[in-house]
């Protein structure tokens, strides 16, 4: 809705308003001025972002009424020395608000592997699949996702990271959640993960090859991202240091598959050096 628009509606209504305030006041009359506050409340209420149909799924009026209890398999029990770990099985949902009530702000780092609601039977919305002709599917997915997004939030550090892995499907759409809920200044980058060079066959027009991580930090300015370890066998190879920094020098040639020239025999090129002039002078092998 454009601002021009917001405006002329507002201003209807403040005009319904005005004459319903000097009409006969009575329960019609009250009902209708509550009625209009609320219309005026949503026009103005939101003016960028991610707008969709909300859907309540039947775990969210469970935990209305009901608090989840853990109920612990103690066959499954590893003893590490005094160190636990636990792994949770069941409704996400009903995890969080479990964890909310032990853990809020005290995790450091949440992955989340969502169902990528790509139309196939592999994610149920209130034990339903949803497929690609329903036509509330990204709405249903985009709920289900917001609760969730919103408590994960909750349970992080101000020095938390958040990271969600995707793909196409939903990409564009979870991006601008993940700006609402967590701020866009409080994302830190997007990652392209390729785990099928090949590509994915069954695409309809182009293959993908790859898939996303979207990375945000509870609070960018304390975001902990910088405190990996690198190993001494990777730090030797770092020998050569600028006014930037260590670097390590690396080789022209290709590694790996279709690294040869009789693999890629138009797309091989060699390099010749002349000691007397110390100019690097590339040419097309024939």
């Amino acid at each position: 809705m454009s601002k021009q628009k917001r405006k002329d509606l507002t201003d209807k209504i403040k005009a319904i308003h005005k004459y319903i305030a000097t009409a006969k006041q009575d329960e019609n009359t009250r009902n209708l001025l509550t009625w209009l506050s609320e219309i005026e409340k949503e026009i103005n209420a939101k003016k960028f972002g991610l707008v969709f149909e909300e859907h309540r799924e039947a775990i969210d009026e469970m935990l209305e009424t009901h608090t989840p209890v853990l109920t612990e398999n103690k066959k499954l029990f590893i003893d590490n020395g005094g160190q636990v770990n636990f792994l949770i099985e069941g409704d996400n949902l009903a995890a969080l608000q479990l964890l909310l009530k032990t853990h809020k702000g005290k995790i450091d780092v949440i992955y989340i592997d969502p169902p990528y609601n790509t139309g196939n039977k592999s994610w149920k919305y209130n034990n339903d699949y949803v497929n690609k002709d329903d036509a509330f599917r990204h709405s249903k997915w985009l709920s289900f996702m917001k609760q969730r997004l919103l408590m994960a939030r909750k349970l992080l550090r101000e020095t938390g990271v958040f990271i969600c892995a995707i793909d196409d499907y939903e990409y564009s759409y979870l991006k601008n959640l993940m700006d609402e809920i967590f701020s866009e200044q409080n994302r830190l980058g997007s990652i392209v993960v390729v785990h099928n060079p090949g590509g994915r066959q069954d695409e309809k027009f182009f293959p993908t090859a790859h898939e996303y991580m979207l990375i945000y930090g509870k609070n960018s300015l304390k975001a902990d991202v910088n405190t990996l370890q690198v190993s001494d066998e990777k730090i030797s190879q770092y020998i050569n240091a600028d006014e930037y920094g260590r670097y390590k020098l690396r080789g022209f040639r290709r590694s790996g598959a279709n690294s040869r020239k009789v693999d890629r025999p138009n797309l091989y090129y060699s390099i010749f050096y002349n000691k007397e002039t110390g100019i690097l002078d590339q040419g097309k092998s024939i």
